[in-house]
């Protein structure tokens, strides 16, 4: 896992990783750093996150968005709203 430190992750599936015979690793990611180099490379079209934009929605459709998004149907990995 890389990211930001969050303190205390509760519900984790701790039990579904000891099954599974998972190994988890961690490590700071440097955000504030790397954010803005990132949003750049993405704008000059370098980076490509559209397959992270599973579900383009109009802004009236939120509750169906975040019932896909909590739910994990329709293969929803990220929904993004637009007026």
């Amino acid at each position: 896992m890389l990211g930001v430190y969050l303190g205390v992750v509760d519900k984790f599936p701790m039990g579904a990783v000891m099954n599974k015979g998972l190994t988890l690793r961690g490590g700071q990611q440097h955000g504030h750093r790397y954010i803005p180099m990132i949003l750049d490379r993405m704008s000059k079209g370098e980076i490509d996150a559209s397959p992270l934009l599973t579900h383009p929605m109009r802004l009236e459709d939120g509750p169906r968005g975040y019932e896909l998004f909590k739910t994990k149907q329709e293969g929803c990995v990220r929904a993004v709203f637009r007026p």
